[in-house]
């Protein structure tokens, strides 16, 4: 009986991990699936009822058991947002649960704009929008659920809302700009996420400065601390920006001392941190959403929220609400630069058709 109990706790941390994982790769907008060819489904057969003089479409690979929990999150933020936003002239959500073969998503947005669609909410990964965007002419606009690469067809009717932790990067730097400071040092790790990071704030440090930015790669900040020290001495850093999230921040912040601010992404706060843990990234200063940030903000409650304990699930929610507020803009009035208090940031639709988000600043405390 004990190992059987064992075993079940294991499997839960396993699902437990392989959530936290597809969570991140939504929110860091890095996300692509490589799919098969299949027969297309009939998207009408699993819409959800809504009127048929029209409607916003929402596309979500629910279907997709690894995305599901996304996918549902977004979709729980979206109807809220409906909910508590809704109005005259504004259609009702249909949503169009998906697989993820990208063929399928393309005979859903057909489908969905066959019914009456006047605006599109999805779809949710970089490989599924380029694949639409290049074998379908769009007719309606598309919100697509993450950022645009090089290789995206740019449409008219294509319009793109993330949570790139590249842009938090940016804003990151545009705020040591602000606070006066000229000597800026990146620390990252060796991964991925931590050198997309990394680059984010370089590219708009070069941009509002001119300058370019020393960027070091931590490999063992305990093995390494006097050696990291010294680096930062030679190099006269007036501030550091910590390019990687809050478990290798945790590692390396303790080395730093108190001689230079710190500043992050909003990584830096997965939620479920313990007392050790905020000890260890006391002093960071991070962008993050208002929602997070925020929670007790007068409105919020309107969207009959019970908070989960990961931040990257309450900022799911909050993307998708800030979704359905800018695919109404788009069907009312798609040119209008008025911007947006969404519970993401303050949101606007730039020229090039990617919605900005402008962040709250947060420093990491004991009673965060």
């Amino acid at each position: 009986m004990h190992a059987k109990f064992l075993l079940a706790q294991f499997w839960a941390a396993v699902s437990w991990f392989r959530l936290v994982a597809i969570l991140s790769a939504v929110l860091y907008g890095a996300l692509g699936v490589t799919t098969t060819t299949a027969q297309a489904e009939d998207a009408s057969a699993v819409a959800e009822v809504a009127p048929t003089s029209g409607l916003m479409a929402l596309i979500l690979p629910s279907k997709v058991k690894s995305f599901k929990a996304a996918s549902d999150t977004i979709r729980a933020g979206v109807l809220a947002g409906e909910r508590v936003h809704g109005g005259a002239g504004i259609p009702l959500v249909r949503v169009y649960p998906t697989d993820d073969k990208e063929e399928n998503i393309v005979a859903v947005y057909q489908q969905a704009v066959q019914d009456g669609a006047q605006v599109v909410i999805g779809p949710l990964t970089k490989s599924a929008i380029n694949y639409l965007s290049d074998s379908t002419e769009l007719t309606v606009p598309v919100l697509a659920l993450n950022s645009f690469d090089e290789t995206t067809l740019q449409q008219a009717n294509l319009y793109s809302f993330s949570l790139s932790v590249d842009a938090e990067a940016a804003q990151a730097a545009q705020l040591m700009q602000k606070n006066q400071h000229s000597r800026p040092l990146i620390l990252q790790v060796n991964d991925a996420l931590s050198q997309r990071m990394a680059q984010g704030f370089v590219q708009e440090w070069k941009k509002i400065n001119q300058s370019d930015v020393v960027v070091i790669t931590v490999a063992d900040a305990r093995r390494d601390a006097a050696q990291l020290r010294e680096q930062l001495k030679q190099e006269n850093a007036d501030a550091i920006f910590l390019a990687m999230d809050g478990k290798a921040a945790r590692l390396v912040r303790p080395y730093l001392g108190n001689d230079f601010p710190v500043y992050g992404t909003s990584q830096i706060d997965a939620g479920r941190l313990g007392r050790t843990a905020l000890v260890d990234l006391t002093g960071i200063r991070f962008v993050d959403m208002p929602w997070v940030g925020m929670p007790d903000t007068d409105g919020y409650d309107l969207y009959n929220r019970t908070r989960a304990t990961s931040n990257d699930l309450e900022r799911l929610f909050a993307f998708g609400v800030d979704a359905w507020r800018v695919a109404a803009q788009l069907i009312k009035a798609p040119k209008d630069e008025q911007p947006i208090n969404g519970v993401t940031g303050v949101l606007t639709i730039g020229s090039d058709h990617v919605v900005k988000r402008d962040m709250m600043m947060r420093t990491m405390s004991l009673d965060k």
